[in-house]
């Protein structure tokens, strides 16, 4: 296999980095002692935690930092972030992996308001067919998450909270425009009356799109979406949600079309049994379906799950007990599958110690087709003082083959087994007043991980066992008024057996992002940079490493009116993360947004 050296590109995204590195370690000499307000990340706990009190490694992406990017896609928000890995089939609406700590994209959990988000017949997350427009914060945690979150959270977990109402009504609107014939229009509504808050979202992107494959046309993109968001709260402390969520249209690729519809319905009650105890019970059903236009093959995914925890305090320390039930049902033209269904206990305690923390972590799942599994972890935290924490971490999960691991015609393998993994993690952060840093090592440990590949001569799912170690590297700055933030990740990840690299997994990724706020605006830059990476197992044939850039600019021309311009790609490069598929070049886009309230 031949050796890669890090790209000329790369290293240039490697001296950006370092030059913010410095501006960081001399902010961080100047600062006082004194500690910011971390933000807040539930999806490590399923709780409330700071960032800083986190015994496991996240990043955490607010609404502000969203609108500021603004993304079409959320690949662009986790593009190179810690420990994530993207792969595109080519541009807007074109099957989107995404790869977390060198395991599969099947391993990667998505929950979409703590509602889990996948196929069953392919096993990833449709994220190609979430619009970017619907999503008011994301979590990222990576390492495994199985005790908490159950099967697939084995590489990490993350977590999109779409909007919500509070007491104040208020109205948006955004009409945008652009290259490859986008156009865009979102509208949302929102209020509240006798603590019943609501909150209705509508929109719409289209696009032409841009060339996927070498001599072929552009491949085109529809989506339409509808939010509705409901909840009220008792005076007793109790609290009813709901919410429907619906993304539809259609998608051109190579060769072929397809409709598709993503659907998410759920149901949730939460109320305070006691002082020291809270208790939950959320509902909900997804649909993720999928009709082939030419031969109207079909792909139809339904899930249904009902999950019940509950929230026990006693004085500093918290425990967390529930119970959950979920089954896949799926309506496949080229085979036959049997519903499966999981069904699952898991408990959770964290003591705090004052400097120390500990997290304790165990879950029994029943699976239908594989029986039974235990996964647990145990967390330790130590706070030097009041900024840098030491943590450490080890974790179990597994995952079970897809349908299409399973049932796929002439490929897949009804014998596979299901992946099981062990991940052990070291890790320091810092928060200071106005920037933090953190940095973590893993090693990592995937037996029986599904591939797909064609290294015996035709494309087949096969059990592998990997090893997977990695450092990543991050950090935020505040300074007058710029902000910054920077991402860099290492990554070696390898089939136990023959030495191969795993596929589409960049062995070094980086994440630079720099804005200057104006009083009536800001303008800001990201770099994203990733080395070669092999493009199927077994392969000495790998994919060159790239640079791109994207531009943005936001500026408030009027009371309640807003404008902003964003050039993706801008040095236009010419970049592939799956082998023969072309990510879209140069375009600029222009947004009208207006706000009342």
């Amino acid at each position: 296999m031949k050796t890669q050296c890090i790209s000329p590109a790369f290293t240039r995204t490697l001296v950006a980095l370092s030059v913010v590195s410095a501006v960081s370690a001399h902010a961080e000499t100047t600062a006082d002692s004194s500690l910011t307000l971390s933000p807040l990340v539930v999806t490590a706990t399923s709780t409330s935690v700071s960032v800083a009190d986190s015994l496991s490694s996240v990043t955490v992406i607010n609404r502000e930092e969203i609108k500021a990017q603004q993304a079409q896609e959320i690949s662009e928000l986790l593009a190179a972030q810690p420990g994530v890995d993207i792969s595109s089939n080519g541009g807007y609406g074109k099957t989107t992996s995404v790869y977390m700590r060198g395991a599969s994209a099947e391993s990667t959990k998505f929950l979409l308001d703590g509602i889990p988000l996948y196929s069953a017949t392919s096993g990833g997350a449709p994220f190609e067919n979430i619009p970017a427009s619907l999503i008011d914060r994301l979590e990222i945690v990576r390492g495994p998450k199985a005790t908490l979150y159950g099967a697939d959270a084995v590489g990490g977990v993350i977590q999109a909270f779409l909007p919500e109402a509070d007491d104040d009504s208020h109205m948006n609107v955004s009409v945008g425009g652009g290259s490859f014939n986008t156009k865009t229009i979102d509208a949302t509504v929102s209020g509240s009356s006798d603590n019943t808050q609501y909150l209705l979202s509508a929109g719409k992107f289209e696009t032409d799109g841009d060339i996927v494959k070498e001599g072929e046309g552009a491949q085109g993109y529809r989506n339409e979406n509808v939010l509705l968001n409901v909840g009220h709260d008792f005076s007793s402390g109790a609290r009813i949600s709901g919410l429907i969520m619906n993304s539809e249209g259609r998608n051109h690729y190579v060769g072929d079309e397809n409709d598709y519809q993503v659907q998410v319905i759920g149901l949730s009650v939460s109320l305070p049994v006691t002082e020291n105890w809270d208790t939950e019970l959320k509902l909900s059903q997804t649909r993720n379906d999928s009709k082939t236009i030419s031969s109207e093959d079909k792909y139809n995914t339904k899930t249904q799950t009902a999950r019940w925890s509950n929230t026990i305090s006693a004085g500093e320390h918290e425990f967390v007990l529930g119970a959950e039930t979920s089954e896949d049902k799926v309506d496949v033209t080229s085979y036959q599958a049997p519903d499966r269904s999981n069904n699952a206990v898991f408990a959770q305690s964290q003591f705090d110690f004052g400097a120390t923390n500990l997290q304790l972590n165990i879950r029994q799942d029943h699976n239908s087709a594989y029986g039974d599994s235990t996964t647990g972890g145990v967390a330790v935290g130590y706070k030097l003082d009041g900024i840098h924490t030491l943590r450490a971490s080890y974790g179990t999960a597994f995952e079970a083959p897809t349908f299409n691991d399973l049932y796929y015609p002439s490929s897949g393998d009804p014998t596979l087994k299901a992946t099981k993994s062990k991940t052990v993690e070291l890790g320091v952060r810092a928060d200071y007043d106005n920037m933090y840093w953190d940095a973590s090592v893993f090693d990592a440990s995937y037996g029986d991980m599904v591939i797909w590949s064609n290294y015996t001569g035709s494309w087949a799912a096969y059990n592998v066992d990997s090893k997977v170690q990695g450092v990543e590297l991050s950090s935020g700055l505040t300074l007058e008024q710029w902000q910054l933030n920077a991402a860099l990740t290492w990554l070696d990840a390898k089939d136990d057996d023959t030495g191969f690299q795993l596929p589409k997994r960049a062995k070094r990724s980086a994440r630079l992002s720099a804005d200057r706020l104006f009083e009536k605006g800001r303008v800001g830059v990201t770099l994203i940079g990733a080395d070669g990476r092999a493009t199927t197992l077994g392969s000495s044939e790998t994919l060159a490493g790239y640079v791109t850039m994207n531009l943005r600019a936001s500026y408030d021309f009027a009371a309640d009116w807003n404008a902003e311009l964003s050039v993706k790609n801008a040095l236009d490069k010419e970049y592939q993360t799956a082998k023969g598929y072309f990510s879209p070049g140069r375009g600029v886009f222009l947004t009208l947004n207006y706000s009342a309230f």
